[in-house]
């Protein structure tokens, strides 16, 4: 048989409830209230649904005299969904007043429950789909048995299909997260982008929070970046949100699920830090390792190398290095970069040289200049983030 979710049903007397102004009560199949507006009663076996469901009643009208401590006076109609009952709907109040309710409410209630059995299905289906997708990509394996390819197939997810592995962030995730209103956000932007994956066709979608996984058929690196722009577009254009994607390699012969999905969440994890929306795990070279070392790591790098110096005489210097490595190590470019003579650049360069012991225009030495702007581009990204 059947069975109303106690969520569905709450829905639904909620919505008669505030149509007729009347106290409504939703019973199972075995007659106990599941939902009600008098939220007092849930839980409590109702004698009157019960007689309905035993006897196949078509009604049951119960008076003043009639009521007892679990029956109030009301009327109470059986939901039919495919010629069987799957719960009772009672209307609490005198019967003269309320029986002229009873059959538009019973028509109102079966269909809200047809609605509500086909959204649950749709939910126990998602939920199942969901679970065998985390174990699919939670293994390190990529042959498969029997047994689990055929589970797939009865789920319609064919496992031994190559496939390509998009990972999503919403930039804003964990401040919506910590208000209601952020968290109901948060749960349209993750239908949409369902929804949109859906009918990319052949895609499947994975709700693994704070991300989200895209299983995506076998394809060129241009196709995986329209499908991550039109889902980008989307949530912009309708919730002003940015999404943060990560691709995995195209080159990767293996097409472990596993391995993929490690490699989209590290191009999706430098999105912030390289100021880029979607981002492609074959671009990435230095990033791959950037992101491992720790802020306190990076920061305590920069006072080493710049030992003594102010915040202001450190940030002069940053932005030397970064025109100087903008520019190739050319001298006059960089000097007309920065408004000044190239014999000043040169100055500038000795006088870094004396404080860190360390020649930018040396390639063996330069490489010290190299990463401490990319660490120091982090953290200046990070605390930019950090006000968001």
């Amino acid at each position: 048989m059947r069975r109303i979710s106690p969520l569905t049903a709450q829905v639904i007397v909620d919505e008669i409830g505030n149509e007729i102004h009347a106290h409504i009560n939703f019973m199972d199949a075995d007659g106990y209230i599941i939902a009600s507006t008098d939220e007092n009663r849930i839980g409590m076996l109702h004698e009157g649904a019960q007689k309905v469901i035993r006897e196949q009643l078509e009604c049951l009208y119960v008076t003043a005299d009639m009521e007892t401590p679990t029956m109030k006076a009301g009327v109470n109609l059986p939901i039919v969904i495919h010629e069987a009952i799957v719960g009772v709907i009672g209307i609490t109040g005198e019967v003269e007043r309320v029986v002229g309710y009873g059959k538009i409410v019973q028509h109102m209630t079966q269909i809200m429950v047809e609605d509500g059995l086909i959204k649950d299905e749709h939910r126990y289906d998602r939920r199942v789909r969901y679970r065998f997708l985390e174990e699919w990509i939670s293994g390190v394996r990529n042959k498969y048995n029997w047994e689990f390819v055929e589970r797939g197939e009865k789920l319609g997810i064919d496992v031994r299909r190559p496939r390509r592995v998009m990972i999503i962030n919403i930039a804003t995730y964990h401040q919506l997260s910590v208000t209601l209103q952020g968290q109901e956000k948060l749960e349209q932007m993750e239908t949409t982008i369902r929804h949109s994956v859906e009918r990319e066709g052949e895609c499947l979608y994975l709700r693994m929070p704070p991300k989200q996984i895209v299983l995506v058929p076998i394809c060129s690196n241009e196709q995986m970046k329209q499908i991550a722009e039109r889902l980008k577009e989307k949530i912009y254009s309708r919730y002003e949100e940015t999404l943060l994607i990560g691709i995995d390699s195209n080159s990767n012969n293996d097409r472990i699920v596993f391995k993929m999905c490690e490699e989209a969440e590290k191009a999706a994890n430098c999105a912030v830090p390289l100021v880029r929306e979607i981002v492609f795990y074959d671009d990435l070279y230095m990033d791959l390792f950037m992101n491992e070392i720790p802020l306190g790591s990076m920061e305590e790098y920069i006072r080493k190398l710049f030992s003594g110096q102010s915040e202001e005489d450190v940030e002069e210097y940053m932005q030397l290095i970064d025109v100087y490595f903008t520019y190739e190590g050319s001298i006059t470019q960089a000097a007309n970069a920065l408004y000044i003579h190239k014999n000043t650049l040169q100055y500038k360069l000795k006088k870094m040289e004396t404080i860190t012991g360390k020649d930018i225009r040396t390639p063996s030495e330069a490489a010290a200049y190299y990463i401490a702007r990319e660490f120091y581009q982090r953290l200046r990204k990070k605390e930019r983030l950090t006000r968001i």
